[in-house]
């Protein structure tokens, strides 16, 4: 099971990296992104908890989920500062 997290955080990670989901961009809903990945709603969740916790998505209860940053990095870089980079 942590395998398939691991894949779906790959694969997020690589769409966002690709510029395919820019920065400031909502993601996909979750019905989708099940559809798209073909994989169940838990490893989807969890994927997307982990990156909001790496600061590449910012989730917004009752909004959606957005993209951060574009890398771990730079996602780290932002909470520490508080800025826009």
């Amino acid at each position: 099971r942590a395998g398939l997290v691991d894949q779906v955080i790959d694969q997020l990670r690589h769409t966002i990296a690709s510029g395919e989901w820019p920065v400031g961009r909502r993601i996909p809903n979750e019905t989708v992104l099940v559809e798209s990945l073909g994989v169940g709603r838990n490893p989807v969740r969890e994927a997307v908890r982990a990156l909001a916790h790496a600061g590449l998505l910012d989730v917004r209860q009752g909004d959606g989920t957005y993209v951060r940053a574009t890398s771990e990095v730079s996602g780290a870089l932002r909470r520490l500062c508080g800025a826009e980079l």
